[in-house]
């Protein structure tokens, strides 16, 4: 389906979702499994070892096969290194096993791997990696829901909106930052379905709205031209359903006056 079909189904279906993990060729978890030459530690180019003008700060383009060069630090023994694009997965999966967190790499890889195939399959072409990256972050949405981790479920949410704006899809993701507000106007917490009185999905009493992302709205509102009426329209159509389906205590037209003042007093 298309974007936007994708984008409307987010807010009226309920959030849930079925989660399978499996990941070919995983490294070793033990940390002796460490790379202890990936990289270079000189200001050489990775690809054609050409020689550089001084090391490189961040991401260049090698002035001589004009390949892109990145820098990172390498995890076996902490030293700032050169390395080519195909070496940054290897580089994130090592630093995965010195914190411990090797599982929840394997799991986040395989759900990238799952549904990049799955796209592909689907429309016959290799997806966009912006395009995939925003199914995977909806679908890390729907589980952290579905877990009852809902702090989790906004925090993909709004870097959903951040892909759409780095598409230019200026008004899909104003849309989605009416909906992250909504969360965050309702206090979302994480408490893995460990809900009582004493730890609800969501508490308003504590709800706080981001400045970052109040600046970031008033952005897309001017490049939109859009004036509060139809603010508040959009923000009506996004959140009703997610009031809906959802275990969100303050409903939009309580929560709308409180991110109206933000947006436009």
């Amino acid at each position: 389906m298309g974007l936007i079909n994708f984008f409307r189904n987010i807010f009226s279906n309920k959030e849930n979702s079925t989660i399978s993990i499996s990941y070919s060729n995983p490294k070793s978890s033990s940390k002796d499994s460490l790379s202890k030459n990936i990289g270079v530690t000189d200001a050489l180019c990775p690809y054609c070892n050409s020689d550089l003008e001084k090391k490189p700060t961040r991401k260049t383009k090698c002035p001589h096969c004009n390949s892109y060069i990145y820098k990172r630090t390498r995890p076996y023994d902490n030293s700032e290194i050169l390395i080519r694009e195909d070496q940054i997965d290897l580089i994130e999966e090592e630093w995965s096993i010195v914190n411990d967190s090797h599982d929840i790499y394997l799991k986040e890889k395989s759900r990238e791997h799952r549904i990049r195939n799955e796209m592909r399959e689907r429309f016959g072409r290799e997806p966009d990696d912006l395009d995939v990256e925003f199914r995977v972050l909806n679908d890390q949405a729907v589980e952290s829901a579905f877990e009852g981790m809902w702090g989790f479920a906004r925090n993909s949410r709004m870097k959903m909106a951040k892909n759409l704006e780095k598409r230019k899809r200026y008004e899909l993701a104003l849309r989605m930052y009416f909906h992250v507000c909504f969360y965050d106007l309702n206090g979302p917490n994480n408490v893995r379905n460990n809900r009582n009185d004493h730890h609800p999905y969501f508490t308003p009493e504590n709800a706080q709205l981001a400045p970052g992302i109040i600046k970031r709205m008033k952005k897309l509102i001017t490049e939109l031209n859009f004036d509060e009426e139809d603010c508040e329209i959009s923000f009506m159509e996004v959140n009703e359903p997610v009031f809906e389906g959802t275990p969100t205590t303050l409903n939009p037209e309580k929560a709308w006056p409180k991110l109206k003042k933000e947006l436009f007093d």
